[in-house]
């Protein structure tokens, strides 16, 4: 064969251990389960060092099959490196997650599955004619420059967790901020219309084209939904509260490995408590649709319900005794217990109140 042919055989065995590597990652891993790990930072420290071989093997198979430069003979070797080692970084995953929490190891199979999709990508583009347009030079160009992006986010200063803690940090971040702009935009709802504005301020507005049609894209809330959206306002700040000080309060004091099923659990609840907010608050806008308003309402609920089944401790508990693992006093720690304890009253307070609001809109519609 020529090296042209191997080269064409080595792209496509690696396009098949991509597809390979992704349905790995898929599976459950039982049958590693058995098998003796390293340590958590080993396992991360092999990780890191794959996804180095990879950007290297990419940059060389990048160099050698230059569409206007090609030298396949020199393309083997790292074309052999990138299927080697596309399977060894799933590997790599299933050994982790034998060690850490499932919060932890998708932060780290997220990254895998970017690379290994990238590197498929690339050697698709490889696999097309070497003499078509500079278009297609371009986008082997992009794809190369994904893996690079990829592994470089990957490899920088905090650019992975270091613990299955710090993921679940990581995620309450960032959803507390989705949190945090879903809310002002219900505070943007809930802006009481000045009757008073001329047309000429309205006019001022964007024009969004919508008018055009006969339909208004921003439809004013009558004073009863006001009222309701008001109430859901309030809603809404306890449940930025509670998850702040979950933040603040929880995530610090969990004891690691012992407490990586709490922490994974904390991790998907504020999850979905981000959704439940987007629902809630998206369901706000005029005009109100009662039955559409309680579904998610009672989503909300539900979510808030969980979170307090894992951080809530029974009365005649102490929040320490519960989790069994916080580093706090008894005198903090019973004051955490006190806060959450009325923090979760008071949501469901406000839930009771928004309740009651939309059993009387229910029975006007």
């Amino acid at each position: 064969m020529s090296d042209s042919q191997l080269a064409e055989l080595a792209i496509t065995l690696l396009i098949e251990s991509c597809n390979a590597a992704s349905t790995g990652l898929s599976e459950d891993g039982e049958d590693i389960k058995g098998c003796p790990t390293s340590d958590f930072i080993t396992l991360r420290t092999d990780f890191l060092s794959l996804l180095s071989i990879i950007y290297a093997a990419t940059t060389k198979v990048a160099l050698s099959l230059k569409p206007s430069a090609s030298h396949p003979k020199a393309s083997l070797v790292p074309l052999k490196d990138l299927t080697n080692n596309v399977a060894a970084i799933v590997h790599s995953i299933r050994l982790m997650r034998v060690k850490e929490g499932s919060t932890l190891t998708q932060e780290y199979e997220k990254v895998a599955r970017g690379v290994i999709n990238a590197v498929r990508s690339l050697g698709i583009t490889l696999t097309s004619s070497p003499e078509t347009s500079t278009g297609s030079t371009e986008e082997y160009l992009v794809r190369t420059g994904e893996i690079h992006e990829l592994i470089d986010s990957a490899k920088k200063t905090n650019g992975l967790s270091l613990n299955n803690r710090e993921a679940v940090c990581r995620i309450f971040a960032q959803d507390h901020e989705s949190m945090k702009d879903a809310a002002e935009e219900l505070q943007g709802i809930c802006k009481p219309v000045d009757e008073n504005s001329s047309d000429d301020d309205e006019e001022d507005d964007f024009d969004d084209g919508w008018a055009e049609l006969g339909i208004s894209s921003n439809p004013k809330l009558s004073p009863y939904e006001l009222s309701v959206a008001e109430k859901v306002q309030s809603l809404v700040k306890l449940g930025l509260l509670l998850h702040k000080r979950i933040i603040k309060d929880i995530l610090p004091s969990y004891v690691l490995v012992k407490e990586n099923s709490s922490l994974d659990k904390l991790a998907v609840s504020s999850g979905k408590l981000v959704i439940a907010f987007d629902d809630l608050i998206s369901s706000m806008y005029a005009p109100h649709q009662a039955s559409n308003i309680t579904t998610h309402l009672g989503l909300f609920q539900q979510v808030v319900r969980d979170f307090q089944t894992i951080i809530s401790p029974p009365r005649s508990k102490t929040l320490e005794e519960q989790l069994g693992g916080l580093s706090v006093s008894d005198e903090s720690g019973n004051k955490t217990t006190l806060w959450f304890s009325t923090c979760f009253d008071q949501i469901s307070k406000a839930i009771r109140g928004v309740s009651e609001t939309l059993q009387n809109l229910l029975k006007d519609q």
